[in-house]
């Protein structure tokens, strides 16, 4: 797990998090870097299922999970059936402490039980709309491309974007307004990041275009407003919106 996190990314659920708490007038400090943190965790979360569950052999130019588990029974003698059946049931667990890890740190960041409660709601949203998501993609055959864009927006859309957003919203208290302003950015962008990665990947049943991905950011980016949005949070968040077009 740790191997993972040090690896590298983008760290863009972190940085959603924190722009969505400085977008609602939060104070820069240790509790929001903690706070945002605890997304990356869920995100290393979210990468061990996933490639448990795609059978992808190699993540970021190293081994994934379950080779390298599989490799370590295999060298040290571990477990007492199959290695592969080893490394694939140790990766589960890997991706369950990484979620316990990503609650503790969040319940621990150090902001006021109030705040917490506040972010607690869109936390469990997002983690909510990526198992469903995830399990969609997986038992459903979209029989038109709108169907398999939700499906698209719920899987990764949800925890990559506006989740991050409004838990860090929720830490500042943001308002209504605020709130709304930012949901009108995060979700369409990002349906546009899970739309750009399926392209990326080949797995375009959605029919969605690098045009469509273009026009989804030109969205979001259009519903920043730094009258009611801290003018640089607003900045920071073009920025983000700038990346995920260009990724």
């Amino acid at each position: 797990m740790l191997r993972l996190v040090r690896a590298g990314g983008k760290r863009l659920r972190p940085a959603f998090c924190y722009w969505g708490y400085r977008a609602a007038g939060g104070v820069d400090g240790g509790p929001i870097a903690k706070a945002s943190a605890a997304l990356e965790l869920l995100h290393t979360m979210a990468l061990v299922h996933d490639d448990l569950i795609d059978g992808t052999l190699e993540r970021r130019g190293a081994p994934t999970s379950v080779p390298r588990l599989t490799n370590q029974a295999r060298e040290l003698g571990l477990g007492t059936g199959d290695p592969h059946s080893f490394g694939a049931s140790v990766a589960l667990l890997v991706g369950d402490l990484a979620a316990v890890l990503a609650d503790q740190l969040l319940l621990e960041s150090g902001f006021p039980a109030v705040a917490i409660a506040r972010a607690l709601a869109p936390y469990h949203e997002m983690r909510t709309d990526m198992a469903i998501g995830q399990f969609l993609d997986l038992a459903i055959v979209p029989v038109d491309p709108a169907a398999a864009r939700r499906v698209a927006a719920m899987k990764g859309g949800s925890y990559t974007v506006e989740g991050p957003l409004l838990v860090g919203a929720g830490l500042a208290g943001a308002t209504t307004l605020v709130q709304t302003r930012l949901r009108r950015f995060g979700a369409p962008l990002g349906e546009a990041f899970q739309l750009r990665d399926d392209l990326m990947d080949g797995d375009a049943g959605h029919g969605a275009t690098a045009k469509d991905v273009n026009a989804l950011v030109s969205q979001a980016i259009a519903a920043l407003d730094p009258q009611v949005l801290d003018p640089d949070a607003v900045g920071s968040l073009r920025s983000l919106a700038g990346l995920i077009a260009m990724r």
